[in-house]
């Protein structure tokens, strides 16, 4: 049963009259009411400007409650409400009848009356409280069951999507749908592009705790191997150069070919660019470079200076053979290879036997 409200003011009670409506149903139950006062919002601005103005009143005879609401707080004028709504209940008991008079003082004056003021303060605030604070538990809980349906919802919604997905993929897989599947890559720009023999390429990686695909990769021509991969992990960034070394691989193909006249091969073996050429290390292919001015000793010579080398070198050897010629001969001759020596000595043993089997001849004549 809802409360006939009436608005004879400015205020807007869109919102207000929801609050009151409930607060009269919770009274009436605790209060056990047979029937609902009707409520009077009333504006009165030479009330408002007297300090301890008047702030509600209840008709008995009418079962009316008046409430004086200008410039006052949404929530000063439900607990006002409340107060008179005990006074109804007074009412419906019978405890106005016979009364004495309610001028100023009452409260103080008459026994029986300041007993229902009691009553009125005590059950009017203390309903007010317990209907406040039901009403923002159930606020809470209104809310927290809709953000609970919220994520389930969401929850329900990903989890229908990703099977959806799976479903989908398998049954594209199992019929063949939509042609052979082509691997996708993310080809680093401006690398040096080579022909790569048959080798095992990686495709499911593990890099640093998370899971990722192969997008590109480098050939080796001096190891004959890949030692680098471009991998892209779930949330699309791609990291690029990463040792196989740091790399955990959950899944690798046999690759026949890999770069090479894209023009001249074979469908299936177009779906591959060609791969990156690996970068030589620090280090490789270092010439001489003895002066360390980073010029090779061999681009690091002045003009004429190997002719002046050559003339001295002559004028050495000519000097030394006018001084000592047998010297000069033993220092500039040819030096006997290894397997030379070795005959020579062959040579010279089998003389010996030669002669040592003459002497005997010799002998025995």
């Amino acid at each position: 049963m809802g409360c006939d409200i009436t608005n004879n003011s400015d205020m807007n009670m869109g919102e207000l009259s929801y609050l009151i409506d409930d607060l009269a149903s919770h009274i009436q139950d605790a209060m056990k009411l047979k029937s609902m006062p009707a409520i009077t919002m009333q504006d009165d601005d030479e009330n408002a400007d007297v300090l301890l103005g008047r702030t509600a009143q209840y008709d008995p005879q009418n079962k009316v409650i008046t409430v004086y609401v200008t410039r006052r707080h949404p929530k000063d004028i439900m607990r006002s409400i409340a107060h008179e709504f005990i006074h109804h209940a007074q009412n419906e008991r019978g405890e106005f009848e016979n009364v004495g008079s309610m001028g100023e003082g009452y409260a103080q004056a008459d026994e029986h009356l300041r007993n229902m003021e009691k009553e009125a303060y005590l059950q009017g605030n203390m309903c007010f409280r317990d209907w406040e604070d039901g009403y923002k538990r159930r606020m809470m809980e209104s809310i927290h069951r809709q953000n609970s349906f919220k994520r389930r919802n969401n929850i329900m919604k990903k989890y229908k999507n990703e099977k959806n997905y799976e479903l989908n993929k398998l049954l594209m897989e199992k019929f063949n749908f939509g042609g052979k599947k082509k691997k996708e890559y993310n080809l680093e720009e401006g690398a040096d592009r080579i022909f790569a023999p048959n080798h095992y390429c990686a495709h499911h990686v593990v890099h640093e705790g998370q899971e990722a695909y192969t997008v590109d990769h480098n050939w080796d021509e001096k190891l004959q191997e890949v030692t680098e991969y471009d991998i892209r992990f779930r949330d699309g960034t791609v990291k690029r150069n990463v040792s196989i070394n740091e790399l955990e691989v959950l899944e690798a193909f046999q690759l026949n070919e890999h770069g090479g006249d894209m023009g001249n091969r074979d469908d299936d073996k177009k779906d591959h660019p060609p791969v990156k050429k690996a970068k030589a290390k620090k280090g490789d292919n270092k010439k001489p470079d003895k002066d360390g001015d980073g010029v090779p000793d061999w681009a690091d010579k002045k003009d004429g200076e190997d002719d002046k080398n050559l003339d001295e070198m002559d004028r050495s050897a000519e000097n030394e053979m006018y001084e000592d010629p047998e010297a000069a001969a033993a220092r500039y001759k040819k030096p006997k290879k290894k397997k030379d020596d070795e005959k020579e000595k062959q040579e010279e043993s089998f003389r010996d036997s030669v002669r040592d089997l003459m002497e005997r001849v010799i002998n025995l004549k």
